[in-house]
């Protein structure tokens, strides 16, 4: 089959499929008289796996690498689970992050919303930004002051 039913059958687009190529995760089993790449179920199946891989948080180089292990005969399934361990971990770090920048977001909202807005005077753009980037933490603690005071505590 040519490229384009290849990547059709394998649910990909083509551009997908030839960038797979480029990185040699897939190889073309032939070439047509006129030039077009063939591909058979096998480069079908390949291109499957390497979308499961991605599913599942590995990166292209992973599956490159469980693909050549599967290929030199090697059982890549125990690879795959410490990988997978290893994308766990980075995907809790990356979470932890986006949920601190999500807490200084709602900080700063709830901070901007007791102050007055700036006139930009040459030497500052917007000072809601400029105040709280230079100190979050005093924000932090305003919000936890504040929030305090709501309940009755301060």
């Amino acid at each position: 089959m040519r490229l384009i039913e290849c990547a059709r059958q394998a649910g990909v687009t083509t551009d997908t499929l030839r960038h797979y190529l480029r990185v040699g995760l897939v190889e073309a089993d032939g070439r047509t008289e006129n030039g077009y790449r063939t591909f058979s179920e096998r480069g079908v199946a390949r291109v499957r796996f390497i979308r499961g891989a991605l599913a599942l948080g590995f990166t292209l180089r992973d599956a490159g690498e469980l693909v050549e292990m599967g290929q030199r005969g090697e059982l890549p399934c125990p690879r795959a689970r410490t990988l997978l361990d290893q994308r766990l971990a980075e995907q809790g770090r990356q979470l932890d992050a986006a949920l601190r920048l999500h807490r200084r977001m709602q900080r700063a909202v709830a901070d901007w919303k007791r102050r007055p807005d700036g006139v930009p005077d040459g030497h500052s753009v917007c000072g809601l930004i400029e105040g709280f980037a230079q100190d979050p933490a005093s924000a932090a603690r305003r919000d936890r002051g504040a929030s305090a005071r709501r309940r009755g505590e301060g």
